[in-house]
């Protein structure tokens, strides 16, 4: 498998710190490449005499390159205007003009000149030995990167109605990339918009609520991978659901995980919270079947500062025509809930969802805009720090692949959570604790990368955020708390 790695700063005096040795050495070994990139943060080294000095760094620690590459690509703010002038890419322009440093970085393919919102590109194109186009309508396709020197794609229909949707939608009202929302924002007409896309959202919600009704579910399982906004959507679907005259009982799985100590591991060794056998299985179904038969039961809480469940002492009951509405990272999870109760189900996968665009060939990324919500989530909550969720994320991903994503085209339907105007909301609490990752940390050139992709966005105030708009969950003030 091919490594790259990028480092922001390295101290040609002092070498490698011990924690920098001890990730360099498990990873990178004799006789790979390094290149060195010239980079608009002016912290990658282009002098020759620099990049010896560098090499020699390495070579302290008993690592020796095969070969040594220099690329220098920094043009002046201006000129990369003037370029995109020619071309006529307005929304590149613009955002051009909201970079702060004085240069750009473009990177050139046979004749033509981009940037993109990476520090991780190759130095050709030659290098990029394995990838995939999926083909789909519309003469659309799908870029598909390797896992793990593989190519594991299965294209999923109903994720991609959604992201159509959603598309339809926001070329409906005139966003087609980010410069168009900064547009509103500078214009003082965010506001609006904030407004038409809540509502936007809700009437899909509504919708769900009398389908469920109308075909007489009473187990509503809802998935989704992390920060999708699964705690807020099932008690505002809850809330649907009784206004049709549905009593709904909302219920987090993640109050079902078992006690700290009892976690399983995964293969590197480390807690597996993302298994379902994370969850008290046991206790879980011991509460659905009390439920369902009508008796008293109480549902426990998970302490994420002690990691212990704590039992009510409030017991529940669920009547005949109540409704049960389950949300977790296992909601679709054939594993959770014995075949007797398969008749009753109804499922719903969840996730943001985004559409929006940059520009012409740099996106807004589901996983980072999830990534986004969960840093501030657990900053917040859950005291973890900007650099310990980056340092979980990989776990995360990998549950996900392994336990969400094989199971959502079973879902009944789909809930996209994508707000198209949060990462303005969620800037202005998450680079505050970017900017705290020390520059020694493994983390720092992730957190910086972030931060340089945030700077596209014009910051949105959180006081135009309702507090039941699903986004309180993460940055706090919902009315759900």
């Amino acid at each position: 498998m091919k490594i790259n790695y990028m480092f922001s700063r390295i101290d040609r005096d002092k070498g490698f710190n011990d924690n920098q040795k001890k990730y360099i050495k498990e990873d990178i070994k004799n006789d790979m490449s390094i290149t060195f990139i010239a980079s608009l943060f002016g912290e990658y080294e282009r002098n020759d005499t620099q990049v010896k000095e560098i090499v020699n760094v390495f070579k302290n620690i008993d690592i020796n390159f095969k070969e040594v590459h220099l690329i220098d690509n920094r043009v002046f703010k201006e000129d990369a205007y003037k370029y995109y002038k020619e071309k006529c890419a307005l929304e590149k322009m613009t955002n051009v003009l909201n970079i702060s440093n004085v240069t750009v970085s473009l990177f050139e393919l046979n004749g033509k000149y981009n940037y993109f919102y990476t520090h991780n590109m190759v130095k050709s194109t030659g290098e990029l030995k394995l990838f995939d186009l999926y083909f789909i309508e519309d003469n659309k396709f799908i870029l598909i990167l390797p896992t793990n020197d593989e190519i594991i794609f299965n294209f999923r229909n109903k994720i991609y109605e959604s992201f159509r949707e959603y598309d339809s939608w926001l070329k409906r009202v005139d966003i087609n990339y980010v410069m168009d929302l900064n547009k509103l924002i500078a214009g003082g007409k965010i506001k609006d918009f904030i407004r038409k896309n809540d509502i936007m959202i809700e009437r899909n919600l509504e919708g769900i609520a009398e389908d469920i009704v109308s075909k007489n579910k009473r187990i509503v399982l809802l998935a989704g991978p992390s920060s999708s906004g699964k705690t807020t959507t099932s008690k505002k679907l809850s809330l649907y659901l009784s206004s049709l005259g549905v009593n709904a009982i909302p219920i987090s799985l993640d109050d079902f995980f078992l006690n700290r100590n009892e976690t399983p591991v995964d293969e590197y060794g480390n807690k597996d919270y993302e298994s379902i056998n994370a969850l008290d299985l046991k206790l879980f179904n011991e509460v659905l079947t009390d439920l369902m038969n009508g008796n008293k039961t109480y549902l426990p809480t998970y302490n994420f500062i002690t990691g212990e469940k704590e039992m009510s002492t409030t017991p529940i009951v669920l009547n005949e025509n109540d409704c049960l509405v389950i949300e977790g990272l296992h909601g679709l999870n054939p594993n959770l809930i014995s075949d007797e109760y398969q008749d009753l189900i109804y499922k719903i996968y969840i996730s943001p969802l985004t559409p929006l665009n940059v520009d012409r060939h740099n996106y807004v990324s589901t996983t980072e805009n999830r990534l986004l919500r969960r840093i501030i989530r657990d900053f917040r909550t859950r005291g973890k720090s900007g650099e310990d969720s980056l340092a979980s994320w990989e776990s995360v991903r990998r549950g996900e692949e392994a336990y969400i994503f094989p199971y959502t085209d079973s879902a009944d339907a789909i809930i996209n959570t994508a707000y198209t105007y949060e990462i303005g909301v969620l800037k202005v609490y998450v680079e505050p604790i970017l900017y705290s990752i020390d520059i020694n940390s493994k983390y720092y050139n992730e957190a910086r990368r972030i931060i340089d992709h945030l700077k596209t966005f014009y910051p949105i105030p959180s006081e135009y955020v309702r507090e039941d708009n699903l986004l309180r969950e993460f940055i706090g003030g919902s009315s759900f708390e």
